[in-house]
């Protein structure tokens, strides 16, 4: 496998992060099937940066990250070495990882793959980016992305129901995301109308942290943070839509969560 940083990470929803103490025990993966114009990762995710690890150096990173007091394994775009990450989460199961482990992904996602991953996977964290398919061709580059997003969430409810929260620290369930995007209110009401079936099965994430990185710098339509007429519209058709439990990331208060992946780790 390819990762780019691991570390405690402080960038996810509360309960996955703990206090200030805590953390996620992040760990970022090189290398995507999506092909986001406006990707924060784009380092990793697009242009490859990163070292290769074997599967016994993964479980030893996950077992040092439980060591240091992390919360949790939050394993961010796993999606392309979804084989010899399950085989490292089985071993160090073995060798006492006790943490839940976090499904960090973009759900564009086979439901075989997902059946594959449920003895291994306690939370699933999928970004449901598009509600209409030709804007995901647009600004991804992949095909049909609503549809199959939305069953790739189906079964990640199947298998985890809505989210468990002991003692403030996310134990299990489903939290999924969306990210609002500039000048594209009718993607966040369409990937809302999708979700809102199923919002008794998950807890709901709506993100205003968009800032204009990789090539969407050079698209005029997302080469800017969102407004607060678009925060307000997009908050409006989540409390129009009945979503109770979740979170609303505030504009104001949204910063650009990016770890320094030039940042060697020691190990």
């Amino acid at each position: 496998m390819k990762i780019a940083w691991f570390g405690k990470h402080f960038g996810e929803e509360p309960p996955l992060v703990g206090d200030s103490r805590q953390g996620a025990g992040g760990i970022f993966f090189s290398g995507c099937h999506l092909r986001c114009i406006f990707c924060q990762n784009y380092k990793i995710s697009q242009q490859g940066l990163g070292k290769e690890y074997s599967v016994s150096e993964l479980v030893q990173i996950m077992l040092r990250l439980q060591q240091e007091g992390a919360i949790n394994i939050d394993l961010v775009t796993p999606t392309l070495w979804w084989k010899p990450i399950r085989e490292a989460i089985i071993e160090a199961r073995k060798q006492e990882l006790r943490l839940p482990v976090v499904w960090n992904s973009n759900a564009y996602e086979s439901v075989p793959m997902l059946e594959a991953l449920e003895d291994v996977v306690d939370i699933y964290l999928p970004d449901f980016k598009y509600g209409i398919e030709s804007v995901g061709e647009r600004f991804s580059g992949v095909k049909n992305y609503p549809d199959m997003a939305l069953k790739a969430i189906r079964e990640m409810a199947r298998q985890k129901g809505p989210l468990v929260v002991t003692n403030g620290l996310a134990a299990k369930g489903v939290i999924v995301r969306h990210m609002i995007l500039p000048n594209n209110l009718e993607n966040t009401r369409a990937a809302l109308e999708l979700l809102a079936p199923l919002k008794s099965d998950f807890t709901i994430a709506l993100m205003s942290q968009y800032f204009p990185l990789h090539k969407a710098l050079e698209i005029p339509e997302l080469n800017r943070r969102l407004t607060p007429k678009e925060w307000q519209n997009a908050y409006d058709a989540l409390e129009q839509l009945g979503f109770e439990n979740g979170w609303v990331q505030e504009l104001e208060s949204a910063p650009c969560l990016v770890p320094d992946f030039k940042k060697e780790n020691p190990f």
